[in-house]
């Protein structure tokens, strides 16, 4: 059973559009997050690297903002669709589960921050980066498959 199938029968073509595009937004973030992480693979291998990596560990905090703020962006558009199907109510317990889910995310968010400032001046900027996306791309990867490719699913039927 699809987790929304009973939340969620049928997404306006609007709203389709701009959740997908807010999927594909995340994507492209996790893409370049990944490429990132290449890049200051390669520069540990070069020995005049310092002031380049300077400047990923500068760049560092508008990572963690853009993709806390576009997550936030993207859950409450999500909830605001949901929402607006026939019988759907901030009280349908499936609309909670996903709620709560996004909730969850938030708050694994805004730890996942916190451990990448702390570990600043414990491992390079190459390990930050790389623990970053590896967890990053785990909550999203995780909620996608409770959640999300059974929300667009549903919409389809």
């Amino acid at each position: 059973m699809l987790i929304h199938d009973k939340a969620v029968k049928k997404l306006a073509a609007a709203d389709y559009i701009m959740i997908e595009q807010e999927h594909e937004q995340l994507k492209r973030f996790l893409d370049d997050l990944q490429d990132t992480c290449r890049r200051l693979d390669t520069l540990f291998t070069q020995e005049t690297a310092s002031e380049q990596i300077a400047t990923y560990r500068g760049r560092l905090p508008s990572f963690l903002f853009y993709v806390t703020e576009l997550a936030a962006k993207h859950f409450s558009h999500e909830e605001a669709i949901m929402l607006t199907r026939p019988n759907v109510t901030v009280n349908d317990k499936y609309f909670r589960m996903h709620q709560q889910s996004h909730n969850e995310i938030m708050q694994k968010l805004d730890v996942l921050v916190d451990e990448c400032f702390s570990l600043d001046a414990k491992v390079s900027i190459a390990e930050i980066y790389h623990q970053f996306h590896q967890k990053l791309s785990a909550l999203f990867e995780e909620h996608d498959r409770a959640f999300d490719d059974p929300f667009i699913q549903s919409t389809k039927i």
